[in-house]
């Protein structure tokens, strides 16, 4: 699957969509190919990515009552032929944490519920060895 909407999604759906697409897409050669363009000659590839992640894909909100889901393959695709997008919070951190997981890390999104039984934000978490 490379893109889902979802009208009225529970959290259980977004779970379920996201680690799918995070594990297709740390597995993706596409995805592989834009995280070590954005690490190169970086000394932090951590930094590297959530920075490249972040300057390169803007912030664009879902519509209104939908969650848009991108497989993180589309949007590695889309960048190479010059089509780059706009994400909201769970496609910049399902990007993130699926490029960082292409490059050895051990990655997932974090998604987070203030109560309202929907998902009210995302965030990419990437586990390293730093005491």
């Amino acid at each position: 699957m490379t893109v889902r909407l979802i009208r009225e999604a529970s959290l259980e759906d977004i779970k379920r969509e996201m680690s799918l697409m995070l594990h297709e897409g740390m597995a993706d050669p596409s995805v592989k190919r834009l995280a070590e363009e954005a690490v190169t000659g970086k000394p932090d590839q951590i930094s590297a990515v959530f920075e490249f992640v972040r300057g390169t894909f803007p912030y664009v909100p879902d519509p209104e009552a939908y969650e848009l889901f991108v497989h993180p393959r589309v949007r590695a695709e889309a960048y190479f032929k010059g089509q780059i997008r706009g994400e909201d919070c769970d496609g910049q951190a399902l990007l993130t944490a699926a490029m960082m997981g292409s490059l050895g890390y051990r990655t997932r999104v974090l998604i987070v519920d203030s109560g309202s039984g929907e998902l009210d934000h995302a965030l990419a978490s990437v586990e390293t060895n730093i005491g």
